[in-house]
């Protein structure tokens, strides 16, 4: 009777936990659709009542929306015109800032904003992505709300800004913010790097690829002289494909373009990190409490997460060179020492 009654106390504490953890665990206020296109989430909202699908981009400063015919017949408002820039492109563009635009998910959600740019269709962004997406979700969105992808589930669930997910995700990366500006700080190494050392990376969720390493400090380890002076001549980059270790999580097969330092992008950023580096996770974006949270939607078992290459994405669509940095055999005869009695000799 005595063990009876003890498990039946483990049992009803386990699902007093249980039920405690559900009851803290936060609601969303809304939930958005989403759709995966070439790695990066596609969110489904309207904007001034127009259906539209926008791209999350914390490479973004600011939500943008893209010159369509229903979009020119809908009440929009103009003030002053902006630029902005494109880390992920490498490009700019400039906007007309539109007055108290209501963006809703659902029929319970709707938030107003007076930062969206409107951008034309001769705009070269446009060009670039205007086919794909009907405008940008940007850092102005994020910075008042927490938003948790959900991939599995094809949603984005929106929530308070302050919420804490935390206790609710097995991996959180603190985000370095710099003038509005997200980046993460890792300790890896690279190929050529004798010890590992510290990167600066953008985060970017704009860019459908994995990591961009655009440095000199960098780009002058992996080419030769020679192929300095004539990738840089053509605009040109390399590729490789590396085993990457970010935090606790190890990346296999992953592609890493590097590329040389170029103007508009910061002495002390090493490059960025893309869209494809959350594919096997649910994640949390929390500008507000700086930080990034991770959850595999699948266990690695130790052997590491293998990130699809069948496409290689550049950022400003340049072309590249593929180069292999795994680790050469060594040339050197190696000999195998065996200990016989008390002489240590070669093995036969």
């Amino acid at each position: 009777m005595r063990l009876v009654a003890i498990m039946l106390l483990f049992v009803s504490a386990g699902m007093a936990r249980a039920v405690d953890d559900a009851a803290q665990a936060p609601a969303p206020i809304a939930s958005a659709p989403i759709d995966l296109t070439d790695n990066r989430v596609e969110v489904h909202m309207t904007a001034a009542g127009v259906p539209v699908k926008l791209l999350l981009d914390t490479g973004a400063s600011t939500s943008l929306l893209f010159e369509s015919d229903a979009l020119n017949k809908a009440e929009l408002t103009f003030t002053e015109e902006r630029h902005i820039s494109f880390p992920a492109f490498a490009k700019g563009a400039t906007g007309a800032r539109i007055s108290a635009l209501t963006f809703s998910a659902v029929p319970d959600f709707t938030t107003t904003s007076d930062t969206v740019l409107y951008l034309k269709a001769d705009e070269g962004i446009v060009a670039d992505i205007g086919t794909k997406f009907s405008g940008i979700l940007g850092r102005d969105f994020l910075r008042n709300y927490v938003v948790e992808i959900v991939p599995s589930d094809r949603v984005m669930n929106i929530y308070a800004g302050g919420t804490d997910l935390s206790a609710h995700y097995r991996l959180s990366h603190d985000l370095v913010m710099e003038e509005d500006t997200p980046y993460l700080m890792h300790r890896f190494r690279l190929p050529w790097e004798e010890w590992p050392s510290t990167k600066k990376l953008l985060l970017d969720t704009g860019y459908p690829g994995g990591v961009v390493l655009w440095h000199d400090r960098h780009f002058d380890r992996v080419a030769t002289p020679d192929e300095r002076e004539s990738l840089r001549a053509e605009g040109k980059g390399i590729v490789f494909f590396g085993l990457i270790r970010f935090s606790k999580l190890l990346y296999r097969n992953l592609a890493v373009f590097v590329g040389p330092s170029r103007a508009g992008q910061l002495e002390d950023r090493d490059g960025l990190i893309g869209a494809s580096m959350f594919l096997p996770f649910r994640y949390v974006i929390d500008l507000s409490g700086g930080k990034l949270l991770m959850e595999a939607r699948n266990r690695s078992r130790g052997i590491g997460y293998s990130i699809s290459n069948e496409v290689i994405y550049t950022p400003g669509n340049e072309e590249f060179i593929i180069k292999d940095l795994r680790p050469r055999p060594s040339s050197t005869p190696k000999s195998t020492f065996t200990k016989d009695a008390t002489e240590i000799v070669p093995e036969q």
